[in-house]
């Protein structure tokens, strides 16, 4: 029996088999700005979900430290409202616990600069797929450690964060999305492409990927900090962030921005997660 099961109504009952499970950190939880509004808890794993404020209740009161604490597995309805949280062992990614093989200084990082958009559409045609549901950091730190072990391409990655008001807005299931990108020769010109074999076809701008998941066409301005999103999340409706292809999770970001650390290649636990989560193999 899991250690804390939440006290649901009729309409909160549903077949467990049609639930979806998510292992997380409870990122954020945001109440809104007007009674009515939903109560929204913000995962580490990007997910957006819900919550009815007595099942917030039941879980503060059973729980005996800060929810923010633990990890859980997650089990939601279709609706995205959270029916059930349980308790878990922290996996061995736990940023908190792994600091060890952050470096203190940032090194000096220089991405690889690909010939031409044939040889960046090569790369992203021989990305990995899987179909199942998974989280995109994993997608991303698999395409990106795939494409330096065999091309030894040295990629970015890209982050769009969606704002508060813009996920209630349009009900939006993520408060982020991460993807890489690379430099492209293009006509005597470096350009930037997104290769998020996810949801394109092809390397995408910026521009025209961020279009993908901005239902109003909001353009999302470039911030150099993870602050400029976290400290006013309310603001504009998405934000993009470039970072280079070690970053795994936002925690990275704010690890870099409060000590300094930055990682100087790929976490070995990390990539193994990743591989499990996103592509159910035992690296």
């Amino acid at each position: 029996m899991p250690l804390f099961v939440f006290f649901f109504s009729l309409i909160f009952i549903t077949s467990l088999s049609a639930n979806t499970e998510i292992v997380a950190k409870i990122h954020d939880i945001d109440y809104g700005n007007d009674p009515k509004d939903e109560i929204l808890i913000f995962l580490t794993s990007g997910d957006v979900t819900k919550i009815t404020k007595q099942n917030l209740i039941n879980a503060s009161s059973n729980f005996k430290s800060d929810l923010k604490d633990n990890w859980y597995a997650f089990k939601l309805d279709d609706h995205r409202y959270i029916q059930e949280m349980t308790p878990v062992s922290p996996p061995q990614t736990d940023h908190l616990e792994q600091a060890p093989y952050l470096s203190s200084l940032k090194s000096s990082y220089v991405p690889t600069t690909v010939a031409s958009l044939e040889v960046a559409q090569k790369y992203h045609r021989e990305g990995r797929r899987n179909p199942k549901e998974s989280q995109c950091f994993n997608r991303a730190m698999i395409w990106t450690y795939e494409w330096w072990k065999n091309h030894s391409l040295k990629s970015m990655k890209i982050l769009i964060f969606f704002s508060r008001n813009y996920i209630r807005k349009y009900n939006f299931d993520w408060w982020f999305h991460i993807a890489p990108y690379i430099h492209v020769m293009d006509e005597g010109k470096v350009i930037e492409r997104v290769m998020d074999l996810k949801y394109t076809g092809r390397p995408h701008s910026f521009r025209d990927w961020t279009k993908i998941f901005m239902r109003n066409d909001a353009e999302c301005p470039v911030i150099s900090k993870y602050s400029e999103y976290a400290d006013y999340p309310y603001n504009g409706d998405c934000f993009i962030y470039r970072t280079q292809m070690y970053t795994y999770q936002p925690a990275d970001l704010q690890m870099y921005e409060a000590w300094g650390y930055s990682k100087n290649e790929f976490n070995a636990n990390e990539v193994k997660a990743a591989y499990l989560e996103a592509f159910d193999i035992n690296y």
